[in-house]
């Protein structure tokens, strides 16, 4: 994983550039992020040059409104959710269309700019209400890759959706964000010692949009961007930055943060530019070179795989196995399913191996070409006889997978087993586990213990109870249970989200639990 502060120096060119901008505000009040500055930041916005083979088109993504930016062949299953600036108070979708289609462009994916609420008329939580809806809508469009961008308030809304939108987990493969706010308290070094360097923020005008978003809501809150929040989950984050801003802080506060929770990450620190610098490309060597950056990173990210991959399923005839079967197909993958009984495979989408899990030589026929191994391996409650068919059966796989040179593993377990013991509310905890599957998560707690130690890479997954009713489109994947208390989920919402970790490294060496 990358962790690093990427510095830039100044081109000649754009040191001229930028003193002719600093004469131009010498002496000239900063903008004030108040309704009435919107009309002038919209017209500053709006001055980006309009993209070639760009169509633009008004719309609505999870009933938020905005503006498409959709390149000619753009890559299907893939779009960009990007947040424009302003404080939480200024910007539209409409003003930064053009500045967007060019990362549309150079990615080679849609790009759709939600018109999410603004203070002071619609404060804090209507903006990232606003955002998970989009991202739902996203979802419930079949996109299966999403890039979420944004800058300046953007860019920390942006940060902030993907640590608490769990139902978008592993579909979110990057974050781009342009000089982000994420620290609402404005403690950082920077707001002093960048202020008179800065022409166009301060402290002051950020504070007046702060209060105007948040009103008497705690800048601590867990919704909000901050530099405290759990960021082991985080997909691959780029940040730009100039040198020359008092928001500053918070991109090189971030990276030590991303950097000790092992999270994908650049910061890239450009030296002499000013707030969101990447929006005058046209003007600015600095702006064009980061643009490129830019888009490389999310084209790369959003390109499909090169082709479908060959999974092994375990279990694929249960009502979770089938489920896992048929997304594999529908994603271009080619599901292998290792079965005791072909009759009940008749029909699976997949190519069967007849064999026990326990059998090595059938485990070996089975993973011949395989690229990923995905065990729904189920056993009857038993509440008096001993269990061992999960942890023998999955141990018998680990060994095959290391003969076979395998090592993706993406297992399922349940709700009670390992940590999420205790998780899964009164009837569950006090009566279903102690009297009728106290034996078969003993066998769980194995079957986990056997995974962690495998040295592979590997993905637990702990369902809730599960139902057979349609699914949501989308699921939370929770890692702190503190206030989970019992959930159903129904078993298509966890075939896509155990299919999403075949190719995803968000909950590598994790054990999420899942529920609605």
């Amino acid at each position: 994983m990358t962790a690093s502060i990427i510095n830039h120096d100044l081109t000649a060119a754009d040191a001229k550039a930028m003193q002719q901008m600093r004469t131009v505000f010498e002496g000239q009040p900063k903008m004030a992020l108040t309704p009435e500055t919107r009309p002038v930041f919209d017209g500053i916005m709006s001055q980006a040059p309009q993209p070639d083979g760009v169509a633009f088109e008004q719309g609505e993504v999870g009933g938020v409104p905005g503006w498409w930016a959709t390149p000619e062949n753009p890559v299907p299953g893939s779009a960009i959710l990007y947040l424009h600036g302003g404080g939480y108070v200024l910007g539209s979708a409409a003003a930064y269309r053009n500045f967007v289609g060019h990362l549309a462009k150079r990615a080679g994916a849609a790009a759709f700019i939600p018109d999410y609420a603004l203070a002071p008329e619609r404060p804090f939580p209507a903006a990232p209400d606003d955002v998970r809806a989009a991202l739902d809508g996203l979802i419930a469009l079949d996109v299966t890759r999403i890039a979420v961008a944004g800058d300046s308030a953007g860019g920390g809304l942006a940060l902030s959706a993907v640590q608490n939108t769990a139902p978008a987990a592993g579909r979110i493969v990057g974050v781009v964000a342009l000089s982000p706010w994420i620290d609402m308290t404005l403690s950082g070094e920077t707001m002093t010692t960048r202020a008179e360097a800065d022409p166009l923020l301060s402290r002051e005008s950020l504070e007046g949009a702060a209060v105007a978003y948040l009103g008497q809501t705690s800048r601590a809150y867990a919704r909000l961007p901050g530099l405290g929040a759990d960021l082991s989950t985080m997909p691959p984050v780029r940040i730009h930055t100039g040198d020359a801003e008092v928001l500053l802080s918070d991109s090189l506060s971030f990276a030590a943060r991303a950097g000790d929770a092992g999270v994908d990450h650049e910061v890239h620190v450009w030296d002499g530019m000013t707030h969101v610098f990447p929006s005058s490309f046209a003007t600015l060597d600095a702006g064009a070179e980061a643009l490129g950056h830019i888009g490389a990173f999310l084209a790369d990210k959003l390109s499909p795989p090169a082709a479908g991959k060959r999974v092994l399923v375990l279990g694929a005839t249960g009502g979770t196995g089938k489920a896992i079967v048929r997304r594999l197909s529908e994603l271009g993958h080619q599901p292998v399913a290792m079965v005791r009984s072909p009759e009940k495979a008749r029909d699976l989408e997949a190519v069967t191996v007849e064999g026990d899990a326990r059998d090595p030589a059938a485990l070996d026929r089975a993973m011949a070409g395989v690229d990923a191994v995905v065990s729904s391996i189920g056993t009857p409650a038993s509440p008096i006889r001993e269990v061992t068919v999960l942890s023998t059966a999955t141990k018998a796989l680990v060994d095959a997978m290391k003969r076979q040179g395998v090592r993706r593993l993406v297992a399922i377990t349940g709700m009670g087993a390992g940590n999420s013991r205790g998780h899964g509310g009164s009837v569950f905890d006090r009566i279903i586990m102690p009297l009728m599957l106290r034996k078969v998560y003993a066998d769980k707690d194995r079957q986990e213990a056997v995974i962690r130690d495998s040295g592979l890479d590997w993905v637990i997954v702990r369902p809730s109870v599960l139902n057979d009713k349609p699914g949501h489109g989308a699921a939370r994947a929770l890692l702190d249970l503190s206030k989970f208390h019992g959930g159903t989920i129904a078993r298509s919402d966890v075939a896509d989200f155990v299919v999403d970790q075949i190719d995803s490294d968000t909950f590598l060496g994790q054990a999420p639990l899942l529920t609605w």
